[in-house]
């Protein structure tokens, strides 16, 4: 994976949305995607995860509770 280029490939993304007027798009798809961790993130804890938890309480939880 490069980090870089991946960045720089939404960055671009993100300036044609806002240079297009298309920030709906970029707004369903930023939701999209914090919708679809959230369901990872549940399914991976059993229930017990919690919105305000960091990524990282996420993994050490994923890492150390889970069997």
């Amino acid at each position: 994976m490069n980090e870089k280029k991946d960045i720089n490939d939404i960055r671009k993304l993100v300036n044609e949305c806002i240079d297009e007027g298309k920030v709906e798009f970029l707004t369903n798809l930023i939701y999209t995607f914090q919708k679809n961790y959230i369901e990872v993130a549940e399914l991976c804890t059993e229930g017990e995860y919690n919105i305000s938890w960091s990524h990282k309480k996420l993994l050490d939880y994923i890492t150390y509770e889970t069997n």
